[in-house]
């Protein structure tokens, strides 16, 4: 049986960096430190996917303003820090969340006009605390 290899164009998809928006919920407080978000990822990727796992996917935060993080990773590795965030619920033996906010080109062209439409819905991906 022949191999199929991915396109270029594939390839080249699955390398560029991808932005998403999280902030930490810690007992219904938003974490305001950026190195108490950073140690928060690292775990959880780190609780999902082990110590060896975990060295394959790279998360770096871009921004750090009010409690929430924009980070940026490789688009093949989104949905890896996507469940291990989504899957993280305590912290220092305290219950917390992530609230992933996805960053969409619609965004950046936003940030570009003069108009602002608060109509618009968000997309978005919460894990609720119980």
């Amino acid at each position: 049986m022949k191999k199929r290899h991915k396109s270029n164009a594939a390839r080249l998809a699955a390398e560029r960096d991808v932005e998403i928006y999280v902030r930490l919920e810690i007992e219904d407080q938003v974490i305001a430190e950026e190195y108490l978000l950073r140690n928060a990822i690292d775990r959880a990727i780190n609780t999902l996917f082990g110590e060896i796992g975990s060295q394959l996917i790279h998360v770096e935060i871009v921004s750090f303003r009010y409690g929430t993080a924009m980070i940026r990773t490789k688009a093949k590795m989104l949905n890896q820090v996507r469940c291990a965030l989504a899957f993280y619920g305590i912290h220092d033996k305290r219950e917390c969340a992530f609230r992933i906010d996805t960053k969409t080109e619609e965004d950046n062209n936003h940030d570009n006009d003069d108009d602002d439409d608060d109509d618009e819905e968000e997309k978005s991906l919460t894990m609720p605390m119980d």
